[in-house]
C-alpha cells in the first residue's frame, strides 16, 4: 500500500492487522512457526488460498521466446520473457516476469512459489539445494522503516535469536540476524525493506545458513526490482 495510503477509520483495528501481518510474514520467511499464516494449508487456517505449483526460473536469451512446461505434478520450467529495452540479467541470473506484478532478477535455476498471506502474496525463490531463499512481498506498513522495526521487533522472539547488523539508506532499511528454524536449522537472514518505484513499499529477505555468502543473491535482486508499470531504470 503506498504511503498515506490506510482507509479511513481502520483505527487500532487496522493497526492490529498490519502486526499480525508482519508476524505472519516472518514466519513464512523463517521457514514456519505458530503464526505461518502465509502457508497453503486450508485445512489448518480455514479460508486460506492453496499455493500455487512451483516452477523453476530458466535464463532467456534476448529475443527468446518464453516457455512453459507443466508435468502431471503441477510443476514445470518458466522462462522468463527477454526485455530487450533493459539491461540484460547479469550472467547466472534470470529475469523473472512474476505474475504478482513485478520483474526481479534471480539466480539461474531456483525456484519460484507464491502463497497467500493474510493481505499480500508471499513469493518466494528457492536454490535447488533447497537450502538458500529469497521471499519477496509488499508490506502493508506506511514505511519500509516501521515494517522494519516492527520485523525486527517479532525476530527477537525466534529460538537463538542472535541480532547481527542493520543498515539504512535514503528510502530502504535492512537489519540482519541469526536462528534457529526448526526445519532448516542455524539460519541467517537479511531482511531488506524499501521503497519501490512506484512509491510502495516492499520487502526482499534473503536467508541461508550460517557463512553463506548472500549479499550478491539480495543486492541482484534489489537492485532489478521493478513493479509492473512503474519508470525503472533497470527495466523496460
Amino acid at each position: 500500500m503506498p504511503p498515506g495510503g490506510r482507509p479511513p477509520g481502520s483505527g487500532d483495528s487496522r493497526r492490529l492487522l498490519l502486526v499480525l501481518v508482519a508476524a505472519a510474514v516472518l514466519a513464512g520467511a523463517v521457514g514456519g512457526g505458530p503464526c505461518a499464516f502465509t502457508r497453503g494449508d486450508s485445512a489448518r487456517h480455514p479460508g486460506a488460498h492453496p499455493s500455487t505449483p512451483s516452477v523453476t526460473v530458466t535464463a532467456s536469451q534476448p529475443g527468446s521466446v518464453p516457455e512453459t512446461s507443466n508435468g502431471s505434478g503441477g510443476e514445470g520450467v518458466y522462462t522468463a520473457p527477454a526485455v530487450t529495452t533493459a539491461p540484460a540479467p547479469a550472467p547466472g541470473y534470470s529475469r523473472s516476469v512474476d505474475p504478482v506484478g513485478y520483474t526481479v532478477d534471480v539466480p539461474d535455476g531456483w525456484a519460484r512459489e507464491e502463497k497467500q498471506g493474510k493481505l499480500a502474496p508471499v513469493v518466494s525463490y528457492t536454490s535447488p539445494d533447497g537450502n538458500r531463499r529469497l521471499l519477496v512481498f509488499e508490506i502493508m506498513e506506511p514505511s519500509a522503516a516501521e515494517s522494519s522495526a516492527q520485523a525486527e521487533s517479532i525476530a527477537q522472539g525466534a529460538k537463538d535469536y542472535q541480532y547481527l547488523d542493520r543498515r539504512t539508506g535514503t528510502g530502504w532499511t535492512e537489519f540482519s540476524y541469526s536462528y534457529y528454524d526448526k526445519r532448516y536449522g542455524a539460519t541467517r537472514t537479511v531482511d531488506h525493506r524499501f521503497q519501490a518505484a512506484d512509491g510502495t513499499p516492499y520487502a526482499i529477505v534473503a536467508s541461508g545458513p550460517p557463512g553463506t555468502d548472500m549479499s550478491g543473491q539480495l543486492a541482484t535482486a534489489v537492485n532489478s526490482f521493478c513493479p509492473t508499470g512503474a519508470a525503472c531504470a533497470n527495466a523496460a
